[in-house]
Parts: C-alpha cells; structure tokens; sequence
C-alpha cells in the first residue's frame, strides 16, 4: 500500500488549521500554533496533524491553548526546563521514547526552528487557505516573526523578542464550540463523489473509517451506489461521502479537482460534487 504523500499531509493540516479557525480561536494564534505542531513533526511527532484530528474540539483547544503556553515560555530564552504542568497535553501525542522537554532544551534553536515554519510555511499556506475560504486577510495576522537573537541580547534598551509576543495573545474566551449539526451547509457543499477502480469496490464502513482516521469525526455518512439488478452481483462504480461542514472537502482536495486515497490497499478517488443543471436553466 503507497505511503501517505505530502499532499495528504498538507490536507490534513488545511482541516486542522481551518477546524480551529471555525471554533473561535483567532486566526494569528491558529498559525503560530500551527508552526508548532509542525516543527514537532520534524522533531518526531509522527503524524501529529491525524492524530490531533482524531479528538474533539474540546481537546483540540487544550492543546492549542498548551501550545501556545509552550511558545511563550520559550520566548522568554529562561535557562529553566519547561514545566511538566505547562506540558500535560502534547507529549501524548508522542511516541513513548520521545521527550518534549528533551527537544524543546535548546530554546533558541526550537525557535528559529519554529520561525522559520512559520514564515515559510504557515504564512504562505495557510494565507492561501484563508483565501479561498474569502476570510478577511489582515497585516496583523500574518505579520512575519522577528529572528531569534542570543540570550540577553538587547536593543533599544528592552530584550529583544525572539518571536512574535504570545504573552496576552489568548484563544477567543468568548467562542462557542462550532456545532456542525447547526451551522452546516447544504448537502452538496459538503459532498465528495467516490469513484472505484473496476473490480476493486469499497464499503461504506471502509470509507467512513478511512475519512474519520485521518481527519477526525467528520462524517455524517457515506452512500454507495450499488447496480440493479444486485443479486447479479454487479461492483459497485461509484458513491460519495458527505461530512459534517462544507470546509472538509475544500480542504481535503487541497485547491486540486480531484484527489486519489488509498483504502485498505485499493485506489479511491474523489472530487466536489456538482448538481447537473436541468434543461432550460441558465
């Protein structure tokens, strides 16, 4: 079975990043938070993006308000370790030999590490996302971080900040958690339709459980269309998948037409659903 490709991963991280923004937490702190848990990802956090995906929001804003704690602290270059208090969420994201405080000792490269996520990747990418999504784009929320510079350093008389400040940036007190059952769009803004290869069909089960392992609990249900007469025992073509918010699919595609998966060893590809236009409609 093929591995997964970066343009999995980068779909994972568009769901990730635009399920945060959807919940309230202030789209600045949704990209450096982001930069984070990417910088992990290079430290060995394998797969850190689904297995975040795979809780619920509640968590997802533990771990976000953790994260940006974390930043904080390593902004202000203290030669202390890390509390274990200040870290009580992310570590179980790790494999059992990894040690956050281990690779967050060096503070200084964590943050240039960190930076440079977030100047190349988050503040190029995720503005993408924001675009297409037609949010509002402001200087303030892609504002670029300042270098790291050494221990005590200072200018102008105040210490340097190696990084954009974290101390008083919080997630949004006042949002809701997003109820999907609510606030969702109509069906077909919130569809994939599924082709199979011919000979190699795939259950609703297998679908549903490959979309909520690699992108949480996004699934309201999966159709598969199944040919008439069925005691010929004719495969299945075709089918679709709809989720529980229309930025699922939007993300999933990742600015493509199209997407290929692999389920249990067998190809599956997917696109935006489209209604055909009846006779006579302009």
């Amino acid at each position: 079975m093929p591995s997964s490709s970066s343009s999995d991963e980068s779909s994972k991280r568009s769901v990730l990043f635009v399920r945060m923004i959807h919940f309230g937490i202030e789209i600045g702190v949704a990209m450096k938070v982001m930069a984070f848990w990417i910088w992990l990802e290079t430290q060995g956090f394998q797969e850190i993006m689904r297995k975040i995906l795979l809780h619920d929001d509640k968590f997802l804003t533990l771990l976000a308000k953790e994260a940006e704690d974390i930043l904080s602290f390593l902004k202000q270059l203290s030669k202390n370790p890390i509390s274990p208090d200040l870290m009580r969420f992310t570590p179980k994201l790790a494999e059992h030999f990894l040690s956050l405080n281990v690779i967050l000792a060096d503070k200084e490269k964590a943050l240039k590490g960190i930076t440079e996520i977030y100047n190349g990747v988050c503040c190029v990418v995720l503005k993408d996302i924001l675009e297409r999504m037609g949010n509002q784009i402001t200087e303030g929320n892609f504002s670029p971080l300042q270098k790291v510079k050494k221990l005590g350093s200072e200018k102008d008389g105040s210490r340097a900040k190696p990084i954009a400040p974290y101390v008083g940036s919080k997630l949004n007190p006042s949002a809701k958690e997003w109820n999907p059952v609510t606030e969702r769009a109509a069906e077909e803004n919130r569809c994939l339709f599924l082709t199979f290869s011919n000979g190699y069909p795939l259950t609703e089960s297998q679908i549903s459980r490959f979309f909520t392992m690699n992108y949480g609990s996004c699934v309201e249900r999966v159709y598969v269309h199944w040919p008439e007469p069925k005691d010929q025992g004719a495969p299945p073509l075709f089918g679709k998948v709809v989720f529980t918010a229309s930025y699922i699919p939007a993300m999933i595609l990742n600015g493509k037409t199209e997407a290929k998966f692999w389920v249990d060893a067998k190809p599956l590809w997917g696109k935006r659903f489209k209604l055909k236009k009846r006779s006579g409609n302009k």
